[in-house]
């Protein structure tokens, strides 16, 4: 038979009641306090997201809109270059904000383009629909027949702006769902 004194109960208690505790309750604190600050960081970034998306469908429904305007044969409106303010290369997407959209559409359906894609996409718009387009306006100024080389371009220009406009339109409302959560992916 074992008998504990009643030093070493003491011993025992005091250790875990002023070593033990601490460090678990401290472990504790700082897994809580770390996961709610992940959630803050996740609906930030989901935010921003949004404000970032914002501008870029604003600007990509401006553009798709001036591509129909020049080529509507009831209207004779020249080309106009097409708006890219918004567009500072490929981190014009941040890479957290990246992350929230590939984890708010990992299982969602794509609309548009696949969301997974956005700085492929968005790059093609800016960088090379957009300078394409820019000869167009070109070909306007000069007075040459701008119209037979924008329906030259426009099918796929209407189609592929129309497939990142649809696709910016789907990232922004996820974001925007996913801002609002209580636990944000």
């Amino acid at each position: 038979m074992v008998l504990i004194s009643i030093t070493e109960t003491t011993w025992i208690q005091s250790f875990s009641e002023n070593v033990i505790a601490p460090i678990v309750v401290a472990a504790i604190a700082f897994f809580l306090f770390g996961k709610i600050d992940e959630l803050r960081k996740r609906k930030s970034y989901s935010k921003l997201g949004v404000a970032i998306l914002n501008t870029l469908i604003e600007e990509v429904q401006y553009g798709r809109n001036s591509i129909k305007d020049t080529l509507d044969p009831e209207k004779n409106d020249k080309p106009h270059p097409l708006p890219r303010k918004s567009w500072n290369g490929i981190n014009t997407v941040p890479d957290e904000v990246l992350l929230r959209i590939l984890e708010v559409s990992k299982k969602q359906k794509d609309i548009g383009f696949p969301s997974a894609e956005i700085r492929i996409h968005t790059k093609n718009y800016f960088d090379h629909m957009i300078t394409n387009w820019d000869q167009v306006v070109i070909n306007a100024s000069l007075g040459k027949d701008f119209k037979a080389l924008a329906k030259l371009k426009y099918s796929t220009y209407d189609e592929a702006a129309t497939g990142v406009l649809n696709m910016l339109i789907n990232i922004r409302q996820l974001l925007e769902e996913n801002s609002k959560k209580w636990f944000p992916k």
